[in-house]
């Protein structure tokens, strides 16, 4: 593709230090790089706590499993989301309360939540900040599950470096995880970051993303080290892709973020016409970080919708639909609250996600805004 979706963003720094973990050769979970960024990462955000993980669905699912949830239990997920946050809940033998998303942020409709919360009790909610927007009822949500205690993850993995009322994202819920897949604000390839200032918490999702076992440092006696208190997950972040977390996090605030931010406002200048806008709002006491970047067609047929998707692929300008509303899978139970409008349903049919790429400059824009205009 000539405009790429999203790409990771590396520099001589991650060459460093995995150069560094080969020549020390120690590959495996507890390295020193992959402590030093969680360490690091834990500063940027203002957080107690951070474990590394293999992948957004590990740290999605240690997390409700080291909050206790289990067979039976419900726990609520916005309806438009990566399918991994439907996922993570089935993995636990729960059922997914699926709720309806307000349309100015794509974030959870909060009077759903209140009703969803009243009718099935849940466990849990994950809270999720959608492109990196963050989600317009977050703190309204947050003070609700908090009067009815349901513990709040907070699904940051799109949103590193958003801002809500000056706090970052990843610090309203009771813990949070962020995705650091290779296209992410921050990418290794495939893996997770989940943070929190509960130690309690953090002590229970560590021990479950380490087989469940506790005897596990080198001053526990060795004859213990495979002991198990029962059902555990192999999620631990190997040191390679620490290492290369290490550099991001070291690079993120001036060289990555500022670019991406960069980049989401030229698409707010350029992008301004009657038949399409950006989809998601930015609220007046927020900062997006841009991560993905999405147009919606007003007055645009969904096979329109289709055929210039097509149309812009061909020309080399890499698109990718909105999220698939988790309410029409079929391969899940689930139960959802929707309201008068079908949002995740509209989204779906009427808007594309644009190449958001940290490379891509005004005019590469403006190229992409003429194409639209050209085949609509």
């Amino acid at each position: 593709m000539k405009l790429s979706l999203n790409e990771p963003n590396l520099s001589k720094l991650e060459l460093k230090y995995v150069k560094d973990v080969i020549e020390k050769n120690w590959l495996s979970i507890g390295g020193k790089h992959t402590k030093i960024f969680e360490k690091k990462f834990s500063k940027y955000l203002g957080t107690k706590y951070s474990l590394a993980v293999q992948s957004g669905t590990a740290a999605l699912h240690g997390t409700l499993r080291g909050l206790g949830v289990k067979k039976g239990d419900k726990v609520i997920i916005p309806n438009f989301t990566c399918n991994s946050n439907i996922s993570s809940v089935s993995q636990c033998n729960a059922i997914p309360v699926i709720v309806e998303v307000e349309q100015e942020t794509l974030g959870l409709d909060y009077d759903l939540v209140k009703k969803a919360i009243k009718k099935y009790k849940p466990k849990a909610l994950q809270l999720v900040h959608v492109y990196g927007f963050p989600a317009r009822d977050t703190f309204k949500i947050i003070s609700l599950c908090k009067k009815e205690n349901v513990k709040v993850i907070e699904d940051a993995s799109e949103a590193l470096g958003s801002t809500l009322k000056n706090k970052k994202a990843g610090t309203f819920g009771d813990v949070s995880v962020f995705s650091i897949r290779s296209e992410k604000m921050i990418g290794v390839g495939e893996g997770a970051v989940i943070s929190t200032n509960n130690k309690k918490i953090y002590e229970n999702i560590k021990l479950i993303c380490s087989r469940n076992s506790p005897y596990r440092s080198s001053r526990d006696p060795y004859w213990k080290k495979y002991y198990a208190n029962g059902e555990g997950y192999n999620y631990l972040l190997p040191h390679l892709l620490g290492a290369v977390g290490r550099a991001q996090i070291e690079r993120f605030k001036k060289s990555i973020l500022s670019k991406k931010v960069k980049v989401g406002n030229d698409y707010r200048k350029i992008f301004i016409h009657k038949k399409f806008t950006m989809t998601q709002k930015i609220l007046d006491n927020s900062k997006p970080c841009f991560w993905l970047n999405s147009v919606y067609f007003h007055s645009v047929s969904r096979d329109k919708v289709i055929k210039l998707a097509n149309q812009l692929t061909k020309l080399g300008i890499e698109i990718r639909p909105a999220f698939w509303p988790l309410n029409k899978l079929k391969g899940f139970k689930s139960i959802y609250v929707g309201g008068s409008v079908k949002v995740s349903e509209l989204l779906f049919n009427k808007s594309l996600v644009l190449p958001s790429s940290y490379k891509l400059n005004s005019e590469d824009i403006k190229n992409i805004y003429n194409c639209i205009l050209k085949n609509i």
